[in-house]
């Protein structure tokens, strides 16, 4: 099953992330790619991709381009990415293809929790960057 992890990095400026430092960060807290290693927090999946099936779909003023999934060959707009700071977010992030929420402390599948989560991102009461992971179990 593929899934989507909106995943918060509070604090972290744009400039200081890349698309291996979010896959390292994230797959040490939640994945066990492979079965390498332990996740720290806990284990959400045993794969996952920046973007992947839901490439690109938060539109703001500059990001990082997630990477295609397979299935898909078409390009992602001007301003559409897969990890954004959210306080360059030109639109919401909808919560309908969100199946959780993560952060360095935790992964919150509880609806009002990721409900919660979601509204002060898109409120911009939060700083940081986040990313769309597209897990698969």
């Amino acid at each position: 099953m593929h899934f989507t992890v909106l995943y918060l990095m509070e604090g972290k400026e744009l400039d200081d992330i890349s698309t291996a430092l979010v896959e390292e960060e994230f797959g040490d807290r939640f994945c066990c790619c492979c079965g390498e290693t332990k996740p720290t927090i806990t284990e959400v999946c045993d794969w996952f991709q920046i973007g992947g099936r839901w490439c690109d779909q938060i539109k703001a003023k500059k990001g990082i381009k997630g990477d295609k999934s397979w299935a898909t060959t078409e390009e992602s707009g001007e301003q559409w990415f897969s990890i954004v700071e959210i306080e360059d977010l030109l639109e919401p992030i909808s919560k309908k293809f969100i199946y959780a929420v993560a952060d360095e402390h935790d992964y919150y599948e509880d609806e009002d929790w990721k409900t919660r989560l979601i509204q002060k991102i898109n409120k911009k009461e939060i700083k940081g960057c986040v990313a769309l992971i597209d897990c698969h179990d």
